[in-house]
């Protein structure tokens, strides 16, 4: 993902200011406030702006979230990593928007999330019957905006591999945690899980490719 997202950048012709969207803690942050004039990061969750502020000190930090973000200066490149998990898919398209109208000409918006078909996100559907993807919302995107935007989605591969058990049930745990669990699964059904689908060559290994969705400003 980080070289992914360095390779975006140096292609941009422009670095004036970068957009975090959803910052979290600040550690992606952090890999290219160097990169750019001027950093704004946002973060709604009092915890993780206080993590933010600490490992950001250059950065402007809000407290909004992106509906509520007021972006006045026009932005280089602005990134949303992984926060699209807590967004009520209804809302996906105004969020993508709102972003989009921050970008200066030839700006780039990059949104990530994990890729539907992945055995992380398959585990997610198992336990909790939830389930993303930007496939709809990148056609829909380009079809109503073609005219000011360019528009592509790609898809970078990824996987987790571990020869221990316990290292694996760990990771299984974290990512399905990417949500409020109002009905935690049992850790002996995770195991079941982690067994079952993950056990590989005396180890285990699961996909978690990344899709990066790319809108550019024309």
């Amino acid at each position: 993902a980080k070289q992914w997202l360095e390779t975006c950048i140096n292609g941009l012709p422009s670095r004036r200011l970068f957009v975090d969207a959803g910052a979290g803690n600040g550690k992606v942050t952090t890999w290219f406030t160097d990169d750019f004039t001027r950093t704004i990061a946002t973060e709604p969750n009092d915890s993780l702006r206080k993590e933010l502020e600490a490992a950001c000190p250059r950065a402007e930090v809000l407290g909004d979230t992106i509906m509520q973000a007021g972006i006045s200066d026009p932005a280089d490149f602005v990134l949303s990593s992984h926060v699209f998990y807590y967004i009520p898919g209804a809302e996906w398209a105004a969020n993508l928007d709102k972003m989009a109208s921050w970008l200066a000409p030839q700006g780039t918006l990059v949104v990530i999330i994990q890729n539907h078909g992945t055995d992380c996100m398959k585990m997610l559907r198992h336990f909790l019957n939830k389930s993303f993807d930007l496939t709809s919302l990148a056609d829909a995107f380009g079809k109503n905006f073609g005219a000011k935007y360019e528009t592509a989605l790609e898809t970078v591969p990824a996987r987790i591999q571990t020869e221990k058990f316990e290292d694996a049930c760990t990771i299984a745990e974290f990512m399905l945690n990417l949500l409020p669990l109002e009905n935690p699964p049992l850790r002996a059904d995770l195991e079941a899980y982690v067994r079952k689908h993950f056990a590989a060559d005396g180890g285990f290994r699961f996909s978690c490719n990344q899709d990066f969705l790319r809108i550019r400003a024309k």
